[in-house]
């Protein structure tokens, strides 16, 4: 059976027979019926059914501004297809082109976000010993690392010739461990603010945060959609996820993603360990180090496959750079005007 044909069984568990379906992408279809414009997905292989007890959760704290699943003429959230293994679930059907400005859109993204983690906030009991016992272990992972490529580069230079691979590496070398020696330091900042106090907090991070995943209604209001990686934890990750993202690929320069950062912060304001550990985790430079295991551990491709992954994780390093730079710039200065303001 076809995927064409597997489609119509899964609606025909909702009462809709289709008069007309659009693939828009590998899992989604926009599906034209009686009852109006349907988006029907298929469930991504390894993904839990679970982030609909989440959208449940949230809607009980007051939170409505997601694209709602329906529920099949049986009650279920979701319908298993013809195909054995096949999920599906179903969504009214909204678009995500909305013409406006690029800042305009993602200041609205970023607002919605804040009033998610804003309504699903909690506190959390932490020890003492436990904040002791991650702060060691990141700071003892973080600098292997260096002394990892410190030694990549030492074993490189010693040799009579350098593949482009090497030479490339050696290039990024000390703008990767300032880098880290950045990231050290965020995360001093943030053990010793969170050390004094006993309790963390964690909210509903939507857990893919993108455009692509904030959909327009025809009055132009905004909807987030696919809560398939929803999950609690501190409010940081979704911003760590959404920024990770956004500086991949090319070189480029986003002065209004500082702008996003503190309309967020404004409806929602981030204590001090918060930022402290989104800064470190921001300027770890990842990719850089998963690209050099990945040629140091044997896992090899071609030099120019390697040389491009390297030179992509340095651009996103150099990308993420201006961006905590000037956040860390903003927060010293609040903190010495409100340390000025207490003296005086």
């Amino acid at each position: 059976m076809n995927e064409m044909e597997d489609t119509q069984s899964v609606l025909q568990e909702y009462g809709l027979t289709a008069q007309f379906i659009e693939p828009v992408s590998p899992l989604v279809w926009k599906v034209y019926t009686d009852y109006g414009i349907f988006a029907l997905k298929k469930l991504k292989e390894g993904r839990g059914k679970h982030f609909t007890d989440h959208m449940v959760a949230i809607e009980e704290k007051g939170f409505r501004s997601f694209v709602p699943v329906y529920r099949t003429n049986s009650g279920e959230f979701f319908s298993a297809g013809i195909q054995y293994g096949d999920i599906y679930y179903l969504m009214p059907w909204l678009q995500f082109d909305q013409e406006e400005e690029r800042d305009q859109k993602h200041a609205y993204l970023f607002r919605e976000t804040a009033r998610l983690h804003e309504r699903t906030a909690q506190e959390l009991k932490v020890r003492r010993d436990e904040i002791e016992r991650y702060y060691g272990q990141t700071k003892k992972k973080w600098e292997q690392d260096k002394i990892f490529y410190e030694q990549f580069v030492d074993r490189a230079e010693k040799e009579w010739y350098l593949s482009p691979f090497e030479l490339q590496a050696i290039t990024y070398f000390s703008e990767t461990i300032s880098a880290v020696n950045f990231a050290l330091e965020r995360l001093e900042d943030w053990y010793e603010s969170a050390k004094e106090k006993d309790v963390s907090r964690v909210v509903m991070n939507h857990g893919s945060l993108s455009i692509h995943h904030f959909l327009y209604n025809d009055a132009g209001t905004g909807y987030f959609t696919n809560f398939e990686r929803a999950s609690v934890g501190p409010p940081q990750n979704d911003l760590l996820g959404f920024y990770t993202k956004m500086f991949r690929g090319f070189p480029k320069a986003c002065p209004e993603c500082v702008e996003w950062f503190y309309g967020y912060t404004k409806s929602f304001p981030l204590r001090e360990a918060e930022v402290s550990l989104f800064l470190s985790y921001m300027a770890y430079p990842a990719a850089m180090y998963k690209v050099l295991n990945g040629y140091q551990t044997g896992k090899r491709q071609h030099e120019k496959e390697e040389c491009t992954q390297l030179l992509k994780a340095y651009w996103q390093m150099k990308n993420i750079e201006p961006f905590v730079m000037k956040i860390h710039q903003i927060e010293q200065e609040k903190k010495f005007q409100a340390e000025n303001e207490s003296t005086s």
